[in-house]
C-alpha cells in the first residue's frame, strides 16, 4: 500500500512494510523469477491542507517537499521500488475524473440530501468510520449531523457479490470477518468533500472535491501504464500478487478498492472480479508496551540508525503479521552480527561449504513471512560454520544472500560505532 506523505516523514511502521517486503522482492529475484515492485504516492488529503492553512503555505507546495523527504529517505532505506505515480499530478487526477465520470453514466454515481457528519473544524464531510466516538478522528473535534446535497457511489449495489468475493481471496481471516460485519451494515459511499485539496469533482459548477479513497481505490491499475490515452491498454493488466499493508485499511480502503475493481469488470476493462490475489498485514511495533506515536512520546525515527542493522532487526523483532517490541538494546544484537559475518567472510580459505540445505531453508521461510526465522537462520549457519574458512566462491555465494536481508552488507568491511546509531557522515550503500 502507498504512503501518504505526512510532514512528520517515514516512520518505523513504513519502514516495517516497505524495507522487509523490499528484501522479500529481492529474495525473489535472487531465486530467479521476475518481480514488478511499484511505488507511489497518496498525495491529496486533509492533513496537509489543514497544516498548510495553519502556516499560510499552499497545500501543492508543502505536499511536494514531503514527498522528496520520502524519496531521500526510501534511497537511505536501499530500496528496489519503482515509483510510477503522485496521485495530486494532473496525469493521474485525469483517471480519477475519468473513473467518477464512468460511474456517473452508468448510473452508480449520484447526488442527494442526507444527513451527513460534519466536522467544523476541517469544515468538511466525515465518512462514518473517521468519527471516532462522536469526535473527528482527525483534529479531535466534536462532529455534528448536517443535511448536505452530496455525491454518493452506489456501493450497495455490489453488496452481495463484495461478500461473495472473499471465498475467493487468500486474505487473513480477521480481515474477512471485519469486511463481512462492515458489508452486515453498508450504506453508499459518500465522496464529497468540502475541502481544496482534492480531485475536483468533474460536473459544472460543482466545487467538492472527492474523497481520498477514490484516489486509492485503482492506483495498482495506473503503475502498469503511463498511457495518457487509456485508463489501462489492453494487455497490460496483471493482478496484484502480493498486498501489504495495515490492518486498520481491512475495510474502507479494501472493500472501496474491490468495489471500484468490480465496476471496472464489468466494464471490459479489466479480465477478473477480485483485485488482490494474496493480502497481508504487517504487525504493529511498540515500545515500552504501547503503539508509538509522537503524541505518547514513544516515537523512534529509522533516520537515526544503520539501515541493515535496522532492517534485520525489525526482521527479527517477531512474526512479521504480530509486530513486536522495540528496544535499543536488542538492536545492538544485529550489528554484533553483522560485524561477524564481515570478518569471518573476508577470511578466504578453502573448505568447502554445503549451502543448498540453508537455501531452501531461507526460500521457504521467506515465502512464508517468517522473516524473524531467517535472521536467527543465518545466525545458526554462521555459528554452525564459524570455524570453517570459506573459499572465495562460497563466500561470494553466502554474501549474496545476505545482501537481499542487508543490501549495504560488504564482507570485510566492519560496521559503525556500538549502539546501533550511525557514524556521523557515514551513508548507506544502495
Amino acid at each position: 500500500m502507498f504512503p501518504y506523505p505526512s510532514a512528520a516523514g517515514l516512520h518505523l511502521g513504513h519502514y516495517y512494510n516497505y524495507a522487509i517486503i523490499d528484501s522479500y522482492c529481492r529474495w525473489l529475484r535472487h531465486r530467479g523469477m521476475t518481480v514488478f515492485q511499484p511505488f507511489g504516492y497518496d498525495a491529496f488529503g486533509l492533513p496537509a491542507e489543514n497544516y498548510a492553512r495553519k502556516v499560510g503555505r499552499d497545500p501543492v507546495d508543502v505536499t511536494y517537499e514531503n514527498i522528496e523527504q520520502f524519496r531521500q529517505q526510501m534511497v537511505r532505506m536501499n530500496t528496489c521500488y519503482d515509483e510510477r505515480l503522485v496521485t495530486c499530478e494532473p496525469s493521474y487526477v485525469k483517471w480519477t475524473q475519468w473513473m467518477f465520470t464512468r460511474l456517473h453514466e452508468r448510473g452508480l454515481a449520484y447526488k442527494a440530501w442526507s444527513e451527513v457528519n460534519w466536522c467544523p473544524s476541517c469544515e468538511t464531510v466525515l465518512a462514518n468510520e473517521q468519527v471516532i466516538h462522536d469526535h473527528c478522528e482527525r483534529c479531535g473535534s466534536a462532529v455534528e449531523l448536517r443535511n448536505l446535497n452530496q455525491w454518493y457511489f452506489r456501493i450497495t449495489d455490489y453488496r452481495d457479490r463484495l461478500i461473495a468475493g472473499l471465498d475467493r481471496i487468500d486474505m487473513p481471516e480477521s480481515t474477512k470477518r471485519m469486511q463481512r460485519a462492515w458489508l452486515a451494515d453498508l450504506k453508499d459511499w459518500c465522496v464529497s468533500r468540502q475541502r481544496q485539496w482534492g480531485c475536483p469533482i468533474p460536473i459544472e459548477g460543482e466545487t467538492d472535491t472527492l474523497d481520498t479513497f477514490v484516489d486509492s481505490s485503482f492506483y495498482y491499475l495506473r503503475y502498469l501504464t503511463d498511457s495518457d490515452t487509456e485508463f489501462l491498454p489492453e494487455g497490460c493488466y496483471q493482478p496484484v500478487d502480493l498486498y501489504v499493508g495495515g490492518a486498520e485499511h481491512a475495510c474502507m480502503h479494501l472493500i472501496y478498492a474491490r468495489f471500484i475493481h468490480m465496476v471496472l469488470f464489468d466494464m471490459g476493462i479489466v479480465p477478473q472480479e477480485e483485485p488482490f490475489r494474496k493480502v497481508i498485514h504487517q504487525g504493529v511495533i511498540k515500545k515500552d508496551g504501547a503503539k508509538m506515536s509522537k503524541s505518547k512520546g514513544n516515537a523512534v525515527s529509522p533516520d537515526d540508525y544503520d539501515p541493515d542493522e535496522l532492517r534485520l532487526y525489525l526482521m527479527f523483532i517477531g512474526p512479521y503479521s504480530e509486530g513486536g517490541e522495540w528496544s535499543d538494546q536488542h538492536i545492538v544484537g544485529q550489528r554484533r552480527f553483522l560485524s561477524r559475518m564481515q570478518r569471518w567472510l573476508g577470511e578466504r580459505g578453502s573448505d568447502p561449504i554445503d549451502l543448498s540445505p540453508f537455501e531452501t531453508q531461507v526460500d521457504r521461510d521467506v515465502r512464508a513471512f517468517k522473516f524473524n526465522k531467517v535472521v536467527s537462520g543465518f545466525m545458526e549457519f554462521y555459528n554452525r560454520h564459524k570455524h570453517l574458512r570459506p573459499d572465495e566462491k562460497m563466500a561470494r555465494q553466502v554474501e549474496e544472500m545476505l545482501r537481499v536481508f542487508a543490501p549495504g552488507f560488504r564482507a570485510g568491511h566492519s560496521g559503525g560505532e556500538e549502539g546501533g546509531k550511525l557514524l556521523t557522515g557515514q551513508t548507506a550503500v544502495a
